[in-house]
């Protein structure tokens, strides 16, 4: 049987609220008495009582998280770090999942605003419907976005460098000496958006002109890129290389090129951005674009955990956070790392 405040409190002669702001870190307790208090309080078999603390502070403790595919472990990563933050400020995590559904996130975001003291959103909400996020946050909730951006909306953000994702990939296939360079573009989500601009840029950058035939309509599921690749496939005049919004359109679309007996990484490139965790592993290992994930979350959850504890709430409110993203290079672009690439 676990101990109680009461126990540790008697068997040091303090006080309980002494004893509480101890175990939860109270900058004014001394560092000596916190030390005694911890080591009776893991002697003892303390196990705090998360519903009295809930009572005694008005709040939950809980974090709501809203991401739309729990398939892929690109978003458990981001899950797994935001976890890791928030478990160790006593909080805990509750997830949604929108699948790509804007009704459904909007639901779940309704659901969990009312149970959790905030949210860390992955939107799937095109910014035009941002109003409904910008009511909450004038109504007082703590909102973090993270991995998508919704533009005009006022609140803290951790995202990758979306544009450089897009420069990054269709560069390095220019490098390659590919001049008919595809895109599978995503859906009206930031990164979408962005990669899309990156795309560009790229091709400007190394004066080859944008051909909008070479960019398909594509979601972000694996489903979606085979589609879209299908499609392509039917329709023929296909490019000599691909650069996919995301590692799982660009996997369904290999999936696609397989089953036409079209050779990935001999008869065409592809690249595709996130590093899914089980990328290197498949017969022909994707080439991709990669940026911590687990950094992404456990900077989502210090943020919002600030706005809750009204840290410099401020301060907070107006901070973007870009992680920078990296190559990784495989077999499915017909090279290895050490290949030479002329940029």
């Amino acid at each position: 049987m676990s101990a109680t405040l009461a126990d540790i409190a008697r068997e040091l002669g303090l006080s309980k609220m002494t004893v509480s702001r101890a175990i939860n870190n109270d900058p004014l307790v001394k560092a000596r008495t916190r030390d005694r208090v911890l080591e009776v309080s893991r002697r003892l078999n303390y196990q705090p009582n998360h519903f009295a603390r809930a009572l005694a502070t008005n709040r939950s403790y809980l974090i709501g998280v809203i991401v739309p595919d729990l398939m892929h472990s690109y978003f458990a990563e981001i899950l797994h770090g935001i976890g890791t933050v928030a478990r160790s400020a006593k909080f805990q995590i509750v997830i949604g999942n929108s699948e790509e559904h804007i009704a459904r996130e909007v639901s779940e975001v309704e659901v969990l605003r009312v149970r959790t003291d905030g949210l860390i959103i992955a939107p799937c909400v095109p910014a035009s419907k941002m109003e409904l996020y910008a009511k909450m946050i004038d109504q007082g909730a703590k909102i973090v976005l993270i991995d998508r951006t919704l533009d005009g909306l006022d609140c803290p953000m951790v995202s990758t460098d979306d544009v450089a994702v897009g420069v990054l990939a269709t560069e390095y296939l220019i490098g390659l000496g590919h001049k008919r360079i595809g895109h599978l573009r995503g859906t009206s989500t930031s990164t979408s958006k962005k990669r899309m601009e990156g795309y560009k840029q790229a091709l400007a950058n190394k004066k080859i002109a944008f051909d909008k035939s070479l960019v398909r309509d594509c979601g972000l599921m694996e489903s979606d890129g085979y589609k879209a690749k299908k499609e392509w496939i039917v329709e023929g005049n296909l490019p000599t290389a691909i650069f996919a919004v995301n590692d799982p359109t660009a996997i369904g679309a290999m999936q696609a090129l397989d089953e036409a007996e079209i050779s990935v990484g001999e008869d065409i490139a592809i690249v595709g951005s996130g590093n899914i965790h089980y990328g290197d592993m498949l017969r022909v290992p994707l080439t991709t674009v990669s940026w911590s994930r687990g950094e992404m979350g456990q900077s989502a959850a210090r943020l919002l955990i600030s706005l809750i504890e009204e840290d410099d709430g401020d301060d907070v409110q107006d901070q973007k956070i870009i992680l920078s993203p990296s190559l990784v290079i495989r077999k499915s672009c017909g090279a290895d790392a050490a290949t030479k690439v002329a940029v």
